[in-house]
C-alpha cells in the first residue's frame, strides 16, 4: 500500500514540477529570453536535495530567514547583484518592483505551500511513512519551482526596466537634486558638530542653559533645514511624476504588468496541483481531516497580511499558553468550542479577503501606474469591511472566551489578547507606575499613603475607561497606512486643500486626551507628595516641553519633609481635626481627586466588543 502512495505521488509529482515549463512557454521575457536560461537555472537553482524540511518557515513577510520572495529588490537588494539607487520610490527602471508598488508585487510572489507545511499536514491527516515521503517531496518540488518562477519573472520584469531606458529620464535634475541633498546633510552635520563643542561642566556643575537669543537662532537654522528639506522633496516628487507620467514608463509599467498577471495564473496552477497531489494518496478517513488542514495553513499564510489592528491576533498561540497556566477542567471546552468556532468563521473571512485582493491587487496596480488615486481610494474603501470581519471574527471570540472564563481570569484573558493585536491601548500609563512606585515608599505615614492608594484605585479605573474607549475609536477609525499615502498624494493634487481634514486624526485625539489624563492624576500624586519626590518615581518627572510649575505640595516648596507632608496634608483633610482620617474624611479625600481630572465618561469605560 505504502508503495502505491509512492508511485502516485512520484507521478503527481511529476505534473507539479512541469509547472515550470508551463510558465516558461506562457510568459516568454518580451526580449526573446535568453536561451537555455531556465533549464540552466533549473540544474543550479534551489530545488537541490539534502537540506529537506529545514526551510520555509512562517515569520510575517521574511519567512522562516528564506528569503523574502519578491521582496529584496524592493528593500534595496536585488539578486541580481545590483543594489537599488534608492529609497522611497526607488530605482525607476525597477517599475514595479521597487516603491509604493513593492508592496503589492510582494504579496503577488507569495506562495500557497511552504515546505514548513509538512509537519501541520503529517499532524493533521496522520500520515504514515510512505505518505509522508510522498508529501515532503511534493512540498520541496513545489518550493524549488514556485522559487524559480519568482526569480525568472523578476529578472525578466528587471530586464525590461534596464532596457527601458527609464533611468535616463531627468537624469540631469536627478542629479542636481542628489546633490543638492548630499550638501544640505553637510551642512546639518557641521551645525550639529557646532552645538556639541560647547564646553562640558565640570565636576557637579550644571550646563548652562540656552539664552532666547541661541533658541531662536537654533530654531531658525532648524526651519531653515525643513523648508529645503522639504522643497527638495517635493522636486523629487516632481521628478518621479514626470517620469511615471512618460510613454516610456507607461510602456514598461504595462509589460511589467503583464508579466505578473501571467506569474499569477501561474501560481494559482501550481498551488491546485499540489493540493490535488496531496489528496490523491489520502484515505477517506484522512480526506475528512484534510479541510481543517487547508484552513490551519491559510490562517498561517494569510493572517499576518492583515493591515488593520487586531486584524493579525491568532487566537490559538494565545490560548494554548493561557490554558497551559490555570484554566479550571470546567472552562476547557467551553474554550475548544469557541476556538473551533473562530477557526470556521475566520477562514470564511479570510476567503473573502483574498478574493478580493487577487483582483483587487492588479487593479490597484493599473490605478497607480496611471497616477489615479481616486481609484486606488474606491478600491481601498471597498476593501476595507474585508479586513473589518477578519478583525471583528477575532474580536468576537476574544470576548466570548473571556465571558467563558471566570471573573478574574477573563479579565486578564481579554486584557491580553486586546494588547497582542492593537499597539499601546492598555500599557500601563506614566501616572499608574508613578501612583505604584509612590504605594511602596517606606517614610509615608499611615494616612498619606491610604490617600494615595484611593488615587491608584481612581486612577485604575479611570485608565481601564480610557482604555476601552480608545479601542471603541480604533475600532471605528482604523485604517492602513497605504490609505493615509494615497490621502497625502489627493491632497497634493488639490494643492493641499484637505490638509486640515486629514489632520483631524480621532485615534490620535483619544491617545492624546488619555495623556492628558496622565498627566492630571500625576498633578494629583504631586499635591500629595510634592514635586520633588514625585520626580524620583518611575514615571514621574514631568514632560520637557511642559515648563516649570509651582513645586508644592503638602510639603511645601520642595515637599521633602515627611513632617511637613503630613502637617499639611492633615490640615486640608483633617475636618473634625482630632488628628486622624476617618472613613468619611477619606471619601471625601477620593471625592477631592475625582473632581481634578476625569475620563468624561464615567469608569467602566464602554462595554466590551459586540461587532457592528
Amino acid at each position: 500500500m505504502k508503495l502505491g502512495y509512492l508511485v502516485m505521488g512520484l507521478l503527481l509529482a511529476s505534473v507539479a514540477m512541469g509547472t515550470d515549463a508551463a510558465f516558461a512557454q506562457q510568459a516568454p521575457p518580451p526580449d526573446g529570453g535568453r536561451p537555455g536560461q531556465a533549464e540552466g537555472d533549473a540544474q543550479r537553482g534551489p530545488g537541490a536535495r539534502g537540506d529537506r524540511g529545514s526551510r520555509g518557515g512562517r515569520d510575517g513577510d521574511a519567512r522562516g530567514g528564506r528569503r523574502d520572495r519578491g521582496g529584496n529588490e524592493a528593500e534595496g537588494r536585488s539578486r541580481r547583484g545590483g543594489q537599488n539607487r534608492g529609497r522611497g520610490w526607488g530605482d525607476p527602471s525597477q517599475g514595479l518592483l521597487a516603491g509604493p508598488a513593492s508592496r503589492l508585487t510582494r504579496s503577488i510572489f507569495q506562495p500557497d505551500y511552504m515546505t514548513r507545511d509538512l509537519a501541520i499536514i503529517v499532524e493533521g491527516v496522520r500520515l504514515d511513512s510512505g505518505q509522508q515521503d510522498v508529501v515532503e517531496m511534493l512540498l520541496e518540488d513545489y518550493d524549488a519551482n514556485f522559487q524559480l518562477a519568482v526569480d525568472e519573472t523578476q529578472a525578466s520584469m528587471s530586464d525590461l526596466g534596464e532596457g527601458s531606458g527609464v533611468s535616463e529620464l531627468e537624469a540631469d535634475r536627478v542629479d542636481q537634486l542628489r546633490g543638492q541633498m548630499e550638501s544640505m546633510r553637510e551642512e546639518m552635520r557641521a551645525a550639529r558638530d557646532a552645538a556639541d563643542a560647547r564646553p562640558e561642566p565640570e565636576g557637579e556643575q550644571a550646563r548652562e542653559p540656552l539664552t532666547e537669543e541661541q533658541r531662536a537662532e537654533r530654531n531658525a537654522i532648524r526651519e531653515n533645514f525643513r523648508e529645503r528639506m522639504t522643497f527638495i522633496r517635493d522636486e523629487f516628487r516632481s521628478v518621479r511624476e514626470s517620469q511615471m507620467k512618460s510613454d516610456v514608463m507607461q510602456d514598461l509599467l504595462g509589460q511589467q504588468l503583464t508579466l505578473l498577471k501571467q506569474f499569477s495564473r501561474a501560481r494559482e496552477y501550481m498551488g491546485d496541483e499540489v493540493t490535488g497531489a496531496i489528496t490523491a494518496i489520502l484515505s477517506e478517513p484522512q480526506l475528512a481531516s484534510w479541510d481543517n488542514v487547508q484552513r490551519q495553513i491559510r490562517r498561517l499564510r494569510l493572517l499576518p497580511a492583515g493591515r488593520l489592528q487586531g486584524e493579525r491576533t491568532d487566537i490559538t498561540s494565545l490560548t494554548d499558553s493561557f490554558v497551559a497556566s490555570s484554566v479550571q477542567e470546567e472552562s476547557l471546552q467551553a474554550i475548544r468550542d469557541a476556538v473551533t468556532s473562530w477557526e470556521l468563521d475566520l477562514d470564511v473571512a479570510l476567503l473573502q479577503r483574498q478574493a478580493f485582493d487577487d483582483t483587487g491587487v492588479f487593479l490597484l496596480l493599473s490605478a497607480m501606474t496611471e497616477m489615479d488615486y481616486e481609484a486606488m481610494m474606491k478600491i481601498f474603501h471597498r476593501r476595507q469591511p474585508k479586513a473589518e470581519a477578519v478583525r471583528d471574527v477575532t474580536d468576537a471570540a476574544i470576548d466570548l472566551i473571556a465571558a467563558s472564563l471566570p471573573a478574574e481570569q477573563g479579565e486578564d484573558f481579554r486584557r491580553r489578547a486586546i494588547q497582542n493585536g492593537y499597539d499601546r491601548v492598555f500599557n500601563t500609563t506614566r501616572s499608574q507606575r508613578a501612583i505604584i512606585a509612590a504605594t511602596e515608599l517606606e517614610d509615608l505615614d499611615e494616612e498619606l499613603l491610604a490617600a494615595v492608594a484611593a488615587l491608584l484605585v481612581d486612577c485604575n479605573l479611570e485608565m481601564m475607561a480610557a482604555a476601552e474607549n480608545i479601542l471603541v475609536v480604533i475600532r471605528r477609525h482604523d485604517e492602513p497606512r497605504e490609505i493615509r499615502f494615497v490621502e497625502r498624494m489627493i491632497e497634493r493634487q488639490a494643492g493641499e486643500q484637505q490638509n486640515e481634514q486629514r489632520e483631524a486624526d480621532p485615534i490620535r485625539a483619544v491617545f492624546e486626551k488619555r495623556e492628558e489624563l496622565d498627566d492630571a492624576y500625576l498633578e494629583q500624586l504631586r499635591s500629595l507628595l510634592g514635586e520633588e519626590l514625585v520626580a524620583t518615581l518611575p514615571g514621574g518627572k514631568k514632560r520637557e516641553d511642559r515648563g516649570e510649575r509651582g513645586r508644592g505640595g503638602f510639603g511645601g516648596p520642595g515637599g521633602g519633609d515627611p513632617e511637613a507632608r503630613r502637617a499639611a496634608f492633615m490640615k486640608q483633610f483633617d475636618a473634625n481635626g482630632n488628628g486622624d482620617i476617618d472613613d468619611s474624611e477619606r471619601e471625601a479625600i477620593r471625592e477631592h481627586f475625582r473632581g481634578m481630572g476625569g475620563w468624561g465618561g464615567g469608569r467602566g469605560g464602554p462595554p466590551p466588543f459586540r461587532g457592528n
